[in-house]
């Protein structure tokens, strides 16, 4: 009977081992892999070091942000990384009130955009490159009627005017320039020419901007191409919420970049949402890795691990000293 008992309680604490170690298995956390660069960026980013760091496994979703979003919602994402607040404010602010998602923290609010961009060689000139200087009073974007500026800025198929380059149709940014022509009565000056896509914008500026020629017209940050290039930004009328309700006819707001869990992710990895509540990185921080994956034509996880080699005063503020080691040590064999 003694030996029965023994063996019973053997097989009882056997079993109860393997209860406790399915138990304390962690689950896969899904990580949403937006389709722009810095989004891409910082989930390849978000991965080495929840793997390497906490012991979870990753599982990158790509997508676009609509159903990434409504993914959150859902639960069958966990994490959504880099979200533009104020580009989807709707849609954040029901998920919020519906208690379906929580935020974790905003990564920055110091991005940009403009639809009157132009190279700093145009005013300022470039001697390294014997550009002399085009346009050196121009500062607002009503100096912008002025002959020499509109000459400057000549549209090649209609030489009367000057040519202001948008973004793509469709895009929320195409809609606002436009109005903005008309509201600072530049109409009259500028043709608007609008770009296929991002690839083309930026490959307009770039090609521009190589050639030592003058160009104006839509970009933001953080871009790799605003991390490479030196840039002017001409001057508009203050932001104010009003007038941009009204006409957009003040400079654009700067957009808060989110990260957001679903309600149930501090369950499932409490070390982790830590960790995303201290996330944040510049947009300049942003505009330098853009710029290394350009000039490198590395992808999202080459960029990722040049940036946890080379800029650990930034990351190293997200985790714990015990973390940090687990990861400089894995990333330094990649």
């Amino acid at each position: 009977m003694r030996k029965i008992c023994l063996v019973l309680l053997a097989v009882m604490l056997s079993l109860s081992i393997v209860v406790t170690s399915c138990d304390g298995e962690k689950e896969t956390i899904k990580l949403s892999e937006l389709n722009w660069g810095s989004a891409q960026f910082q989930s390849a980013v978000a991965k080495i070091i929840i793997e390497e760091g906490y012991g979870y496994d990753v599982e990158l979703v790509p997508g676009e942000t609509i159903p990434l979003f409504q993914g959150l919602r859902d639960g069958d994402i966990d994490v959504f990384l880099e979200g533009w607040m104020e580009n989807q404010q709707e849609a954040y602010d029901a998920a919020i009130a519906a208690g379906d998602i929580v935020n974790l923290s905003f990564i920055n609010d110091d991005n940009w955009q403009s639809g009157f961009v132009i190279p700093t060689y145009v005013i300022e000139g470039d001697t390294a490159r014997g550009i002399d200087p085009m346009l050196p009073d121009l500062e607002t974007v009503d100096d912008l009627k002025d002959p020499e500026c509109v000459a400057t800025f000549a549209d090649p198929e209609d030489p009367s005017k000057g040519l202001i380059v948008n973004g793509p149709v469709g895009w929320e940014c195409e809609i606002v320039l436009n109005e903005q022509v008309v509201t600072y009565g530049l109409a009259d000056y500028y043709n608007v020419m609008n770009a296929g896509s991002s690839t083309a914008l930026f490959a307009s500026l770039k090609g521009a901007y190589d050639a030592g020629e003058p160009w104006i017209g839509y970009l933001w940050g953080p871009t790799w191409i605003a991390g490479a290039l030196d840039l002017t930004l001409v001057e508009e009328p203050p932001y104010d919420e009003d007038v941009w309700n009204e006409d957009h006819g003040c400079g654009w707001p700067s957009v808060h970049l989110f990260i957001a869990a679903h309600k149930d992710f501090e369950d499932k990895a409490a070390d982790v949402a830590d960790m995303f509540r201290e996330w944040e990185m510049s947009t300049a921080t942003l505009d330098e890795v853009l710029a290394y994956m350009q000039d490198t034509e590395g992808e999202p996880i080459d960029a990722a691990i040049w940036f946890l080699k080379n800029r650990e005063s930034i990351w190293t503020e997200f985790v714990p000293d015990d973390i940090a080691d687990k990861v400089r040590d894995a990333v330094a064999d990649m």
